[in-house]
């Protein structure tokens, strides 16, 4: 039986509203129609809904600069998004990065979109690139693990700069973003924390705590980085891998 809820569709083309909520409403949901980004933040003001859908290409905002306005709104952060797009498949890694749930090429079948959005709406637990939802850590785990080198491994790409940045790409590439690794395990943690955390089952180390680990002045300003990011950062030279090492000794 499918959940009824409260869906806000955003969409500039107003044929694709009207198809959308003959679509929703008539599988028994509560539908709102936004035209514009600025229709749906005055909205989303005041309501919480259940699942939003969101064009990528509409004037003034468009789907991602608003989805990261969505997304930076606590109350808001873990309402699941589908982006649908007729702008091509290049739009997907953007819109994974910063938070989409689930992206869609036009056009799409109302026998797929009331699926997916069926499958967003039912299932409690964690989303996983793809759309899948599991419903435990150790389930998101045991799919992260096979996106990432051995545990040995892991640990020693992380440390140089270079091989840090392919694994992450890797990942990326895989569909595991930093925001959507954040989404599933919030607070103040460095990234290398939170993936060996949920792939290897190490104790999670909070994000000041390890940087308290660095004594060398020299390292300063890129601790302040590294702490601005809750990850080390990409550029730096030789200085980098003396901060990793002082990190993760």
């Amino acid at each position: 039986m499918a959940l009824v809820a409260r869906l806000l569709v955003v969409d500039d083309d107003p044929r694709i509203r009207h198809l959308l909520e003959l679509l929703l409403s008539g599988a028994g949901h509560q539908v709102v129609l936004a035209d514009s980004a600025k229709a749906a933040l005055e909205h989303l003001r005041k309501e919480t809904p259940d699942l939003i859908l969101l064009d990528i290409m509409m004037p003034d905002m468009d789907g991602l600069t608003l989805l990261g306005r969505i997304r930076a709104v606590r109350r808001l952060a873990k309402v699941p998004v589908i982006m649908f797009t007729g702008g091509g498949k290049e739009l997907e890694g953007p819109s994974r990065a910063l938070g989409a749930d689930l992206f869609l090429e036009k056009p799409v079948s109302g026998r797929r979109l009331k699926e997916v959005v069926e499958n967003l709406l039912a299932w409690e637990g964690y989303v996983l690139p793809g759309g899948e939802r599991v419903n435990s850590l150790e389930e998101v785990g045991s799919r992260l693990r096979h996106a990432l080198p051995e545990e040995a491994r892991f640990k020693l790409l992380w440390r140089k700069t270079a091989s840090r940045r392919a694994l992450l790409q890797n990942l990326l590439a895989k569909g595991w973003t930093e925001a959507l690794l954040r989404r599933i395990l919030p607070g103040e943690y460095d990234l290398y924390d939170l993936l060996g955390h949920l792939a290897f089952g190490w104790p999670l180390v909070p994000l000041r705590e390890r940087a308290a680990r660095v004594q060398d002045p020299r390292l300063a300003s890129h601790l302040e980085a590294y702490l601005e990011e809750k990850r080390l950062p990409f550029e730096g030279h030789g200085l980098l891998e003396e901060l990793a090492q002082a990190l993760y000794a």
